[in-house]
């Protein structure tokens, strides 16, 4: 499928869920892996190529010295995997390639005030929105979206620090909250975004961008309703149960989001909202795929994994002929619901005899200090779920999750 043997940058966080995968996926393609990542890679060094200990806060600069490493080694491409790498990536491949291709689409993608202002002048349909600077009143901007209105930082992912504001005391809470989180991330000086709050049913977009097509690889429904105050995803289900108008209205509205941001190749996780009228909101876009452990709620024809395309689109621009799998399949991200420490999981066992269900993993040590949502994004978990219709895979997460018995024990120490 790639030809010659291909060499490529993998960058990506020390402590992603995702490594195993792109590795065994590389091996399958016969692509050679150089991996950039921000700590030591676990397990130490298994392919020989493990650039450790990468300072991915200048995203810049770590792009230069990756790029200077990736020209000595032959390698002309590097690929982020998860949030954190993805401006290290897009600077590296600019350096790699003496050009900004991509690269200000890409780092439009991390910042969602950039973000919305490219999609406006684009004329892609989104949500009103205003700067916010500090504690500003957002009431008295000109651009002010009214109530409801969704208070979130303009740095950040996976809905950290992302609030409903139904009144002004919710709307400053919220502000305290953005800028909070922001700041833990070493964000500091960054507005908030205040948004329009868009009713509609919500879904997430798999999209692979091969020679500047945008291609949907899976649309995802999520039939728990996302209306605040916080926004902890749960459950994906795919294909989503919407009509062909609506699939065709969303894949026009990708098409439009990559070309906006002028995106020729690459994958994108695109966040999208239908309005009652039917209109197509792009409320978040990451240059990169889906997240966490989710991808392996997809495969395609031939056995083939959303790895093995994303590394053969970045190895030789083109991806294999390949149909999602017949089946309908979903993940049910198990949030965190209280503050405090992870003491114990049972259920385990019971969970996995639900028909249907292919997986239950805690991904989580016990011990772990957690926080919910809006001050973190960590999941304690995963269920998966296979069946010949969705309906069926709904139904077999939502019974599994409720033979899980979860207990977080309340920790004085932990500050919020």
């Amino acid at each position: 499928m790639i030809g010659e043997l291909k060499k490529l940058l993998l960058v990506l966080p020390s402590n992603t869920y995702r490594a195993q995968r792109f590795i065994q996926a590389a091996a399958k393609l016969d692509i050679e892996l150089s991996i950039a990542t921000d700590g030591d890679f676990s397990p130490p060094d298994p392919i020989g190529t493990i650039i450790s200990n990468v300072g991915f806060c200048d995203a810049r600069e770590a792009g230069q010295q990756l790029a200077d490493i990736a020209r000595h080694r032959g390698i002309d491409s590097a690929l982020a995997v998860d949030e954190s790498g993805i401006e290290v990536a897009a600077w590296a491949n600019a350096f790699l390639r003496n050009e900004i291709t991509n690269l200000d689409g890409i780092l439009a993608t991390r910042n969602k005030a950039q973000l919305r202002q490219i999609l406006r002048e684009a004329g892609v349909p989104q949500p009103a929105f205003a700067e916010v600077v500090s504690d500003a009143d957002p009431t008295q901007n000109e651009q002010w979206v009214g109530y409801p209105a969704v208070v979130k930082p303009t740095k950040g992912s996976g809905s950290l620090g992302v609030t409903l504001a139904r009144d002004i005391a919710e709307l400053r809470e919220g502000q305290l909250i953005a800028q909070g989180v922001m700041e833990k991330m070493g964000f500091v000086g960054y507005p908030t975004l205040v948004e329009e709050y868009i009713d509609g049913a919500e879904y997430a977009v798999e999209v692979l961008v091969v020679a500047g097509v945008a291609k949907i690889l899976a649309i995802f429904e999520k039939p728990d309703p996302l209306v605040g105050p916080t926004f902890a995803e749960t459950i994906y289900l795919t294909p989503a149960r919407i009509s062909k108008s609506t699939s065709e209205a969303m894949a026009s509205s990708v098409a439009a989001v990559a070309n906006a941001l002028g995106i020729r190749t690459g994958p994108m996780h695109i966040e999208m909202r239908i309005s009652a009228e039917g209109v197509c909101f792009p409320i978040d876009v990451a240059s990169r795929s889906i997240g966490g452990k989710c991808s392996d709620a997809l495969s395609f024809s031939f056995a083939t994994t959303l790895e093995e395309l994303i590394l053969a689109n970045a190895a030789s621009g083109v991806i294999p002929d390949v149909d999602r799998e017949h089946q309908s399949s979903g993940v049910f991200m198990i949030p965190v619901e209280a503050q405090g420490v992870l003491r114990a999981v049972s259920g385990i066992a019971s969970a996995m005899q639900v028909p249907f269900v292919q997986g239950v993993e805690i991904t989580l040590p016990l011990g772990t200090p957690v926080v919910p949502l809006p001050w973190d994004n960590q999941y304690l978990g995963f269920i998966f779920a296979k069946a010949p219709g969705p309906a069926a895979v709904e139904k077999a997460l939502r019974e599994a999750r409720s033979r899980l018995e979860i207990i977080i024990a309340r920790d004085c120490a932990i500050e919020s």
